[in-house]
């Protein structure tokens, strides 16, 4: 009896682990989008130069080991770690820095002066270890004096991908203009394969665009030259970014 019995809990052992391991995979694969997209969702109520500090880190508190206050920098981090180990995709990450204006003795610790938010594509965990593939970033800081509520801009690679886009937005963005520049494709965290352009990683951005023009940031030099673009993401005309600022993104 003793061998039929240590058979039937060896099978079953090996039933278990066959079909929970798959399935402890998946949900550690979806934890990291699950997350960002709730942090996402947090964070439609946080306004620059309006909401308090303390309420930052409170949610900070909440994320664990995915969030960080250090002073007046709080981080928020999201990366697809697991894919990236099993070799199933580039390293993702999704990350949003957001930074205090005032001192932590003032009333509420402060007010939000800034909110970063980036997504970056990388072969390697480390992004200095043979760059970016692709990223989207969007700078949503206080106003400040001659600049438009709402900029983007776009690089291409040398393949002529989108490689890069670039919104720097005020409080004095619309409403829809500040909804586009948040809806980072968090997808991109669980996509096996991942994302390859920018266009990818932030699409609602490029929703709606009317004009895009290639502006030659050098002369050739036997090579193809590096090309950015300047272009209105908004029905209504606005202030185009200049080959200047796009040379100064990149």
């Amino acid at each position: 009896m003793k061998p039929r019995w240590s058979t039937r809990l060896l099978r079953e052992l090996a039933f278990i682990v066959i079909i929970g391991t798959p399935v402890l995979l998946f949900f550690l694969v979806m934890a990291p989008r699950s997350h960002a997209a709730h942090l996402l969702r947090q964070l439609r109520t946080v306004q620059v130069e309006q909401t308090r500090f303390t309420a930052i880190e409170a949610l900070a508190r909440a994320y664990g080991d995915s969030a960080a206050c250090v002073g007046d920098n709080c981080l928020f981090q999201f990366q697809n770690a697991w894919l990236h180990w099993l070799r199933l995709a580039p390293h993702t990450e999704f990350s949003v820095m957001i930074r205090r204006e005032g001192g932590a003795s003032d009333p509420g610790g402060g007010v939000v002066g800034s909110m970063d938010m980036a997504m970056l594509v990388s072969p390697n965990t480390y992004t200095n270890r043979g760059g970016a593939i692709a990223s989207a970033m969007v700078f949503d800081h206080m106003d400040a004096d001659g600049l438009p509520p709402y900029d983007a801009a776009i690089t291409f690679d040398s393949k002529g991908q989108p490689g890069r886009t670039v919104v720097r937005m005020s409080p004095r963005a619309s409403a829809g203009e500040q909804r586009r520049a948040h809806e980072f494709n968090l997808g991109c965290l669980t996509r096996v394969g991942g994302c390859r352009t920018s266009r990818q990683l932030l699409p609602a951005v490029w929703r709606g665009v009317r004009r895009i023009q290639t502006v030659r940031l050098a002369p050739p030099l036997r090579g193809a030259a590096p090309r950015a673009s300047r272009w209105s993401a908004s029905p209504r005309p606005r202030p185009l970014i200049t080959s200047q600022t796009a040379a100064a993104v990149n």
